[in-house]
Parts: structure tokens; sequence; C-alpha cells
């Protein structure tokens, strides 16, 4: 039996650094994984869908060509070709992935499915040869997540899609309906309306994205609608049918039974943790109520030795949580930091919608949750210069401010490329800048940054 310092289960956004930083000391790394290198992100996130959306991007502007005086007589979407430029950056990326890892000194790649037997025993079973068990003084487990399934009848029986099956189209759907208006669903729904399918989409919460504040769930809302992307808000399925290459979806809202018809759906109702199937339970790992593995603010989970990270750990599900993860667990495990852990971490993500809704820290709905005494700041993009010239004017940003310190608590950035602008105020709260240093900083003009000068001057 093999003897490792390390075993890595999964070489996703943990496992893949983690690999890297360990065997850069020079210690001994088995990184298993039982299906591509890469993870959820280069496989079926991050990568495919954000150029699929790139790609719906452009169809867009070519809609609307007019508007900037550009005459287009005439264009059309070819399903086949934006799955292949999907795939092809898919083989890019994994080929960069598996080529960094197999330069790396110490480091084995095992591919196969994993149980742990002991605190420091795995078994892989492996295609096509004999089951090989390893040893390891330490255990990390990166095994990720997978779309959950929700129980309505006659569901299982139809050939719905899921948030990876549906890159593998071919064709673009005429009607595409949508359950869950989560990150997912609202990605997809937008991309496909404007690569031409109508779309439908439908969730029980009574507005979409719910966690964000009241402005930014009615200003998303707006811009769907004039999407003319039909939403069901507050709003049931009770039954899916599939007949003569049809789905029929049952809905009960506020407004009674309704019936919908549609030639694709898509399931994307959220993830659920991949922690079955790994021998935790045999071996006294414990899981949340959820399923995630329980792990403390350095990953520990309650066994010796054994660490999760990622969504499997409950981390955000975004890869850069994940490969924060891998950073904070290495730093405390194999260099000694005593004072690095997962708590307090300031959480950034940016949704792909059109345009981008990013945040990071607080918003107005969480800091009255928490009591927190705040000022808000907000400019609207149809103000904003570069905005107006590209003709890019919905959404604003917004920002919540401490009184007293004046240190940025948070933002909101939904505009044209937020997700970049975002990153801005977020290296201005790690740095401790404070808002009234931003309102005459001279920022490069004509610029999208350049607005929060204005953004910071409507704190009130």
């Amino acid at each position: 039996m093999k003897k490792y310092d390390a075993i890595i289960i999964g070489a996703g956004q943990s496992g893949m650094p983690l690999a890297k930083k360990i065997s850069a000391k020079g210690l001994t790394v088995a990184l298993v994984e039982k299906r591509v290198i890469g993870g959820t992100c280069i496989n079926d996130g991050c990568s495919p869908t954000k150029t699929m959306v790139a790609s719906a991007r452009v169809a867009h502007l070519v809609g609307r060509a007019e508007d900037f005086g550009v005459n287009v007589k005439s264009y059309t979407i070819d399903q086949k070709a934006i799955k292949a430029r999907k795939d092809h950056i898919v083989t890019t990326f994994r080929g960069g992935a598996e080529k960094s890892l197999t330069k790396a000194k110490n480091v084995d790649i095992i591919l196969g499915k994993a149980t742990l037997l002991s605190s420091n025993e795995v078994s892989i079973e492996r295609e096509g040869a004999e089951v090989l068990e390893i040893k390891g003084d330490k255990i990390f487990l990166n095994s990720g997540a997978y779309p959950f399934i929700p129980k309505v009848d006659g569901l299982k029986e139809t050939p719905y899609l899921t948030s990876t099956s549906i890159m593998e189209l071919e064709e673009t759907p005429k009607h595409l309906i949508i359950l869950g208006a989560g990150y997912i669903g609202l990605e997809f729904g937008q991309m496909f309306k404007r690569l031409g399918s109508k779309v439908s989409i439908i969730d029980k919460a009574p507005k979409l994205v719910p966690k964000e504040d009241k402005d930014v769930c009615e200003e998303i809302s707006k811009i769907f609608a004039e999407d003319e992307i039909n939403t069901y808000l507050d709003t049931s399925v009770t039954k899916v049918n599939f007949e003569n290459d049809q789905f029929k979806v049952y809905l009960e809202g506020k407004s009674g039974p309704k019936t919908i018809e549609g030639s694709h759906l898509l399931v994307a109702t959220g993830r659920k943790p991949n922690s079955k199937g790994l021998g935790l339970e045999d071996i006294g790992v414990k899981l949340t109520k959820k399923g995630h593995i329980a792990v403390n603010e350095t990953f520990k989970t309650s066994v010796p030795n054994i660490y999760a990270l990622g969504d499997v750990a409950g981390s955000p599900p975004f890869t850069h949580m994940a490969y924060n993860d891998a950073h904070i667990a290495f730093r405390s495990i194999y260099e000694g930091d005593k004072e690095i852990s997962s708590k307090d971490r300031l959480l950034p993500y940016c949704v792909f919608i059109d345009p981008q809704l990013a945040r990071i820290g607080l918003n107005e709905q969480e800091a009255k949750e928490k009591g927190v005494s705040y000022k808000v700041g907000k400019f609207f993009m149809k103000h904003a210069g570069r905005a107006l010239e590209t003709d890019e004017t919905n959404g604003f940003f917004k920002v919540i401010v401490d009184p007293e310190s004046k240190q940025i608590l948070g933002a909101t950035i939904l505009s044209l490329d937020g997700g970049e602008v975002m990153a801005v105020l977020q290296m201005a709260m790690v740095g401790k800048v404070t808002y009234d240093k931003i309102q005459n900083l001279p920022i490069a003009h004509p610029t999208l940054a350049e607005s929060l000068n204005n953004l910071m001057m409507q704190i009130e």
C-alpha cells in the first residue's frame, strides 16, 4: 500500500491548487478524480457557461446594431458552432489544468472512484484495473456538488435538461421552460432568449434574486421584462408530462392553476453536495442537515487528519471561494498560520446576466437585519458617461458605508462589467479606503469606474 503525505479526493478548484501547493513543499500527493480534471468550474460551470453567454451577448448586439448606426440585413444562430466554441474553451482550459498538474513534482494523478476506509486509508475503483488502496497522513475532500432534481410528479420520466446537459444542445430550443430562478436559471434564461428561444422561468420565490435589496430585484425584473422573458413567481410546479416532443408543465400560483407547454425543460433548482458514496459515515465524518461535510473555520472535519473544502463543505458555491478554501487550509496546516480562517472573509460574487449583478459585503437588507448603522449612496447608469456612450444604461451602482468610520460596508453593482467595478470596491474595503477619499479621486475618463466618484457623492 503506497503512502503519501496527502491524499486529495477531487480535482476541482480546491483540489488542484492544494495539490500544487503541498507538492511544492517537497511532499507527496495523490490527487484522485473520478471524472475529469478541473471540477465543475472548467467542465460544467464558469468556463462553458460564460463562453456561451458571450455568444448570446454578440447576438444581442447584432440584433440592435441599428441603434449604433450599423445596418445588418440579417443574421442566424448556429447552435452547433456555439457548442463547438464552448467545447474548445473547455478542452483548452482542462488541458492547461492537466499540464500544470503533470508538471508539478511529487503529484500522482489517479483516475477512479475513491472510498475512505479509515482516517488515513483510501480505496480507489479504477476502470479496467484492480482496486487500488493507498495511505495518506492527511486526506482532503473536494468532491463538489451535483444538480438537485426536485420531486415533481412525472418529472423523472421526461427528458429534462440540467445545467450540464443543456450545454450539449445542438439546436436552439423553440420554447425553453426553466424550473428555478436562481443564478443558473437567470443566466441560461437570458442567454437562450438572446439566441432566439422563447423563455419561461418558474420559481416558488415571490421575486427574482430575493437575497438582494428590493430596488435590485425590481430593476432585474424590469430588465427581464424588457427582454420579453416570462416569469412565473410565487408559483409551484405540480406535474410534468412529455408527449409528442412537447413538455407540458402544470403550475399552481396565486391566480390558480395554469399549464404551459414548451420544447425543452431545464431543471435549475439548486445543487446538492457530493458527500454520499465516500464512506464518510462508516468512519465517523459528520455531515450537516443539508448533507455538507461539517467543517470548522480551517476546514477540519470531525475526524482527525481529514479535511473538506469547496462545495461539499458548504462553502459559498463559487470558484474563487473554493480556491480561497485551499489557500486557507494550506496556510493553516502546512505553514502554521494561527490567524488565518474562513471566518468573516469577504464574499464577492457576480451573476453573469446582462447587465452583470455583482455583490461584495453587506446590502441594505442585511444591514437592517444585523442592526448595523449605515448610509447609502446610489448612482444610476443612465447618468454615467461611459454607459451613455455604449448605450448600456440599465442598472445602477449602490454602496453601503459606515457613517462614523466612513468605511465601505458593501456594494451592489448592477451594470455593464459590474464584476470588474465591484472588484475595485472590494480592494478599497480590504485596504480600508474610506468613501470620502474616492469622491475626489481622479479616475480615468471615460470609464465605468469613474462613476465611483459620483456614487460616493450621493451618500447622504
